[in-house]
């Protein structure tokens, strides 16, 4: 059984579905820390007039620390009209806006409080669309980890779940703070992930592929077919 762990980002670029895709259970990490400044948890990449430009959820209280599980979006704003506007005006044309554009409709137009009212209800439901099956569940729900931080928190996850197989990121922050050596003494394989970005065809780039957006740009685009470039 391959696992894989990660915080619950907002809309997230297409190499966090090819780790999802390629596990059998995906662990949301959403009891540790709501980053401070400019993190993918509340933020995205898409196309806007032909550039990449970001798409941001106003968090409320954001100096307060708080794990991300406990982070509250700011309702002050009317976030959610702008999102939705800003991507009918920029991805109108692409071929499958409209059934895409219903998944995205969907999950904003609820009451969710928390940025995991959001961000989580996206992944899976894009997940669905896409036909994966990995299972999913929250670290705040394993019980065994709950009172630990940073490597010592993942290895008990992972043991909590009896994994064969552990699916890591292969970023320098990854690579810095996994301890292989803990894996072996329990038998379990580190796998690090391997994604290399694929271009596509955009129909709001102007001619030269911008790549890292979220991954409701690729959608957009190909709508179901995407499984097979992620």
């Amino acid at each position: 059984m391959i696992a894989a762990i990660h915080q619950p980002n907002f809309l997230p670029w297409i190499g966090y579905f090819h780790k999802i895709k390629n596990s059998d259970i995906f662990v949301f990490l959403d009891d540790v820390q709501f980053e401070q400044g400019k993190t993918f948890t509340s933020r995205t990449k898409i196309i806007c007039s032909g550039a990449e430009n970001w798409l941001t959820v106003p968090i409320k209280k954001k100096s307060e620390l708080k794990d991300i599980k406990d982070t509250s979006v700011d309702d002050n704003f009317i976030w959610k009209k702008k999102h939705l506007k800003t991507l009918q005006l920029n991805y109108c044309k692409a071929p499958f806006f409209e059934e895409v554009f219903s998944i995205l409709e969907k999950n904003y137009n609820t009451n969710g409080i928390y940025i995991t009212d959001y961000n989580i209800p996206l992944i899976t439901d894009i997940c669905e669309y896409l036909n994966i099956k990995t299972q999913f569940i929250c670290s705040s729900h394993i019980v065994q980890s709950n009172d630990l931080k940073g490597w010592d928190k993942i290895l008990a996850i992972i043991l909590e779940l009896k994994a064969d197989f552990y699916l890591s990121g292969s970023g320098a922050g990854s690579k810095r703070y996994v301890n292989a050596d803990d894996l072996m003494k329990h038998n379990i394989r580190l796998e690090w992930q391997k994604y290399t970005t694929v271009e596509y065809a955009q129909v709001n780039n102007k001619g030269v592929f911008i790549p890292n957006l979220s991954i409701i740009d690729l959608l957009f685009n190909y709508g179901k077919e995407a499984i097979n470039i992620i």
